[in-house]
């Protein structure tokens, strides 16, 4: 609980004018309930035991009228300024919650669930927000009303105070074991319900493939189970509850048993003989509840205390967390790069296992290289490693001749622009879609680009054009048009290096051969990568690096590697599955209309 509030702290200090006023309101609230027990016992003493003139009682009348007013308004204003108090701590504490995500890596998000960081960004972010604009002042209310409550009784009659004062003790160790039991099981309820929500998330964005493969029963069963979680993490939060909350509502009654008792006993001495009036009991039974009040919502307030302290520990998970992937303290900063690639002995480990090993290449300036290989053998890891969206283990990777780890990571990846094999599209308009990395850029330059990217022949088929808003990840568009979506986006970052991660392998062949045609004259000038495993996306490619286990295998121009012995070549093997006749096509034959 201890570092939650020094958590907390840096976050209230910067509105701590706004807490002392909320403060200064609850003491308000609470010193204001004290003055009616005062005029009520007065009144039993003075004015309805001697029967004194009746006009005395405008006075009290007023008085109470007034207190209870008082009250109301410092409640109203507390309120508001707890509200406006917490709102702002929330806000506050998102943000960095979403700064910090942006500069995380890749590999955090490839250990972190969506759905729990959302549930850490929600759920947890507005826990932090009740303690603060509800528990924290709560705590502090009744803390201003005990007090005082009890210097005023200790003025009546010390005896019968510190009497009352026996059972305080009990209290405190009812609260301090329901704070240790409760912390834990708010933990569990906290992280079953970021199960469930992951769960859901899942299964919201996986829909078509529940629905495609017949799963619903299985999903089902997946869903009862994580619900169950949630439901037993709710139950033992509420056995815990049930075991310490009654005791210290019983000890909440029993300063009113101790009361009768004692208090019976005091006024039956009588005033002359060290004893209480009539008044003083009034005034003492009216002042209990300030006892009893605070006494039952302890445990509540230990209960939100333990929720609260559990929320900051998920909270700080994302917020604690730092990127692996920075820039080193005496970066390059360049506004454009010449686009020169290569790998000195690049390993790459993901965890423990090994991904690429020993890869050593060179891309000149403006050259266009190919990368090709079976699934699995780390074509895509090794673009990820020119962007540095991950850190090789062992070697060097260099633009420019500088290690990628010593230019600026803006730098870097201004210069590179990747449409990748896991196409991402905002639900948001496609002239937004594709203006994602250039939002200043005019329409024209926009369905300039698609005009290259072979776009726009499917975008003028909408009745809204460039205007069409598309569903959530590109629900709508067939996986073609989704690819030649991101073909744009890349094309219209105007990069010194463009990497194009199997960008047409949902388009036809036709359309392929299209796309290509008009992309040659695009490529001059800037250093092209294109991941594929159709033969017709990169045979005219200035070099061809075949990958396989993680290791460069074949390299050379499409002539070369086509030449090779068949029973060598991973290549040429690919090249005949899909061309079948090797003879003619060499010879100059055409195969789908392409030489």
């Amino acid at each position: 609980m201890l570092n939650a509030c020094k958590f907390l702290w840096r976050y209230i200090r910067g509105y701590w004018k706004r807490m002392v006023v909320t403060l200064i309101l609850a003491a308000g609230s609470s010193i204001t309930v004290l003055i009616g027990p005062e005029i009520y016992g007065e009144m039993v003493d003075n004015i309805w035991v001697y029967k004194s003139d009746m006009k005395l009682l405008i006075v009290p009348v007023l008085l109470v009228l007034a207190a209870y007013l008082g009250r109301a308004l410092f409640i109203f204003f507390f309120r508001y300024n707890s509200e406006i108090f917490s709102q702002n701590i929330m806000v506050k504490i998102r943000e960095d919650m979403y700064k910090n995500l942006g500069k995380l890596d890749f590999s955090y998000y490839d250990q972190n669930r969506t759905g729990d960081i959302m549930t850490k960004m929600t759920a947890d972010a507005d826990m932090i927000r009740h303690f603060c604009g509800y528990t924290m002042f709560e705590f502090a209310r009744n803390i201003m009303l005990f007090i005082p409550a009890i210097i005023y009784m200790m003025t009546i009659n010390y005896k019968l105070t510190l009497i009352l004062l026996v059972l305080i003790p009990f209290v405190g160790y009812f609260a301090y074991k329901l704070q240790e039991k409760a912390r834990p099981c708010y933990m569990e309820n906290r992280n079953a319900f970021s199960a469930l929500n992951t769960m859901v998330e899942e299964n919201i964005a996986g829909n078509r493939v529940v629905k495609a493969f017949a799963s619903e029963n299985y999903e089902k069963e997946k869903f009862q189970l994580r619900n169950q979680r949630f439901k037993k993490a709710q139950i033992n939060t509420s056995i815990v509850w049930s075991k310490y909350i009654p005791p210290l509502d019983m000890i909440a009654s029993l300063f009113t048993v101790f009361l009768i008792l004692f208090g019976g006993l005091l006024a039956m001495q009588g005033v002359e003989n060290g004893g209480i009036s009539s008044g003083d009991i009034l005034t003492f039974s009216m002042l209990l509840w300030t006892l009893e009040g605070p006494t039952r919502m302890f445990g509540w307030l230990i209960s939100e205390s333990s929720r609260f302290s559990a929320s900051v520990e998920r909270v700080r998970d994302i917020l604690d967390a730092k990127p692996e992937i920075v820039s080193n303290k005496h970066f390059v900063i360049k506004d454009r790069l010449n686009g020169k690639i290569e790998f000195r002995h690049v390993n790459f480990n993901y965890g423990d296992d090994p991904i690429l090993r020993d890869i050593n290449f060179v891309v000149e300036p403006g050259q266009t290289v190919a990368l090709v290989g079976p699934t699995g053998s780390g074509k895509s890891t090794l673009t990820n490693l020119i962007c540095r969206f991950y850190d090789v283990t062992e070697g060097q990777v260099l633009i420019d001749d500088m290690d990628v780890r010593t230019i600026e990571l803006k730098t870097l990846r201004r210069n590179i622009s990747t449409a990748m094999q896991d196409i991402f599209l905002f639900s948001d308009t496609i002239s937004e879609n594709i203006a994602y990395g250039n939002p200043d850029t005019d329409l024209e330059e926009i369905k300039r680009v698609s005009r290259v990217a072979d776009a726009e022949s499917f975008i003028y088929d909408f009745p809204d054009a460039y205007e069409t808003i598309i569903g959530e990840r590109g629900v709508g568009l067939s996986g073609g048009q989704k690819q030649r979506i991101a073909l744009a986006r890349a094309l219209l970052k105007n990069p010194a290096i463009l990497i194009l991660d199997d960008t047409t392998s949902s388009v036809d062949m036709q359309t392929e051969h299209e796309i290509h045609k008009t992309l040659a004259e695009y490529f001059e000038g800037r250093t092209t990568i294109i991941i594929a495993h159709r033969i017709s996306s990169v045979k005219h490619a200035d070099q061809i690096f075949v990958l396989s286990d993680g290791q460069i295998i074949e390299h050379g121009t499409h002539e070369e590697l086509i030449s090779r012995p068949r029973e060598e070549a991973y290549y040429r093997s690919v090249y005949e599955n899909q061309y079948g006749d090797f003879d003619n096509f060499y010879k100059g034959g055409a195969v789908n209309g392409q030489k």
